[in-house]
């Protein structure tokens, strides 16, 4: 599956609601397999409305490019009258943690870039921890660390890690306080820990679902 992520910040006074029916419409002519509404409550890094387009892989991304439902999917996420600020990635493969294909109604995507002068090696070990986060926080359904290969925004995106949550509170409780996540992946986003490779320019957008968006392909 190849990921391409709109995570968009409306302009004050921009019309919500009629925002996320144009890029239902959009994304839709784009692909069947989209989310895009508005974040939920309480809002964490990255806007306040979310778009993602699922592809079978970055073959089938590259000739969706090249079409005009492509051009105006971006042009409307870029939309300076509705618009304050879009964030893009487009990601890939990656490693895939697959537990659940038919229920989970939460969707979060985190996404970073990498310090300079970060040791390879720290980048890896993050790598692996956060795939193993499935089997530490109990519905966590699915998960997926992916290295961005096109991006655009206020920073160089390098990581993408797309999860999927049984409900929206695992994400925001068991998920963030697990002692897991304390001990083996706080210390990569922290500038004060040796092992630190992240930037503190986050975006991590999360909105609801109603299905598994990481099994849309499975």
């Amino acid at each position: 599956m190849f990921n391409a992520v709109f995570s968009v910040t409306l302009a004050e006074g921009a019309n919500a609601e009629q925002y996320v029916a144009d890029a239902k419409a959009a994304a839709e002519a784009v692909s069947p397999v989209f989310l895009a509404d508005m974040v939920l409550e309480p809002p964490m890094p990255g806007g306040n409305f979310f778009c993602e387009v699922g592809f079978a892989d970055q073959a089938a991304y590259e000739e969706a490019k090249g079409g005009e439902a492509w051009s105006a999917l971006t042009a409307l996420m870029n939309d300076s009258t509705s618009v304050a600020n879009c964030e893009f990635i487009a990601f890939g493969e990656g490693t895939l943690t697959l537990q659940e294909k038919e229920k989970s109604t939460c969707h979060r995507v985190l996404f970073f870039s990498i310090r300079e002068g970060a040791d390879p090696a720290m980048v890896e070990k993050m790598e692996a921890h956060m795939n193993d986060m499935c089997a530490h926080v109990p519905g966590l359904r699915n998960c997926k660390f992916a290295p961005v290969v096109e991006s655009s925004g206020t920073d160089e995106w390098a990581y993408a890690y797309e999860c999927d949550f049984d409900e929206p509170m695992t994400f925001l409780g068991k998920y963030m306080s697990t002692p897991f996540h304390f001990l083996y992946i706080d210390k990569f986003f922290e500038p004060a820990c040796g092992e630190w490779v992240a930037n503190p320019n986050l975006c991590t957008p999360y909105l609801a679902q109603e299905k598994p968006f990481l099994a849309s392909f499975e």
